[in-house]
């Protein structure tokens, strides 16, 4: 972006800060394979399943029952999307320049090089946003960062089916036990009712910036991290998820957020480029 005053203003999607870096070798593509019966709950599998969800690149890789397809899909795979974009859904803004709280629909973050922050409104937005901006000054910010639960739970199901597509579908206790936790996502009446699923939790999750790694929905892949290597699979060449789990308890990020953001004159600019960002070398921020 060129700023009317002067200089560019460059940003990007990595955040800044700590990130945890391992070698990934890559073993198997995996070429979709239907089911008569759904893989989560058995019944007859009647939809084609996209692993991972379209929205990060995935393709058509299985079936699964019309319930487990879109009950899952609706509860679980924004929160996963917006933590994949790095955005904030249902933001709202609110300062003593306009009464009352202005909304827009979602933000996305970004970052420039020396780690100071960009908000991108996408979708609707009320044009009074712009003038609580314009007149500076103290400002809240409100947002609903993704819920580490419900994302979480949506990268078992992908993990999972895969596993199912590599070496069909698991019987005994543990596979039991996670199917259950699938379910009693899959049958919660609201978001909110979405059950904390230690397993979810569990998972080692790691995400690629830059370019995806590869243009395979599921790649078989290990992770060599110092610890030991780490079986699991490759999302849309972006997204590493263990097919194991420390069946964790940790705890969920809140449900709101509140922001005092201090907002100095506005400054005008145009534009100048939008592009891919450069992919680094074999960074990736762990999720």
């Amino acid at each position: 972006m060129n700023r009317a005053n002067g200089g560019p203003l460059s940003f990007g999607i990595e955040p800044p800060g700590s990130t945890e870096t391992a070698p990934l070798r890559l073993i198997e593509v995996l070429r979709p394979r239907m089911f008569d019966d759904c893989p989560i709950c058995g019944d007859p599998a009647t939809t084609q399943e996209h692993v991972p969800p379209q929205r990060l690149g995935g393709t058509r890789m299985t079936l699964t029952c019309a319930q487990c397809n879109n009950s899952l899909g609706t509860l679980l795979e924004a929160d996963l999307v917006d933590w994949f974009d790095e955005a904030w859904s249902t933001s709202s803004f609110q300062s003593d320049a306009v009464p009352g709280r202005r909304q827009t629909s979602r933000l996305l973050r970004r970052w420039t090089s020396d780690g100071q922050f960009v908000l991108l409104p996408e979708g609707r937005c009320d044009p009074a946003v712009g003038e609580i901006l314009a007149a500076g000054g103290d400002v809240t910010l409100e947002v609903s960062p993704p819920n580490q639960n419900r994302c979480r739970l949506a990268l078992l199901k992908s993990m999972y089916l895969a596993l199912c597509i590599k070496a069909g579908v698991p019987e005994g206790e543990p596979a039991d036990r996670l199917r259950a936790e699938l379910l009693a996502a899959r049958d919660a009446k609201h978001k909110a009712d979405v059950p904390v699923s230690p397993i979810a939790l569990g998972l080692t999750v790691l995400r690629h910036w830059g370019d995806p790694i590869t243009k395979e929905s599921v790649v078989l892949a290990e992770l060599q991290p110092k610890t030991g290597p780490v079986l699991g699979f490759l999302l849309a060449g972006r997204v590493f998820v263990s097919a194991s789990s420390s069946w964790s308890e940790a705890t969920v990020t809140p449900g709101r957020l509140v922001n005092q953001l201090q907002v100095g004159a506005s400054v005008r600019g145009e534009v100048a480029s939008v592009h891919p960002q450069p992919p680094p070398q074999a960074r990736r921020r762990q999720a």
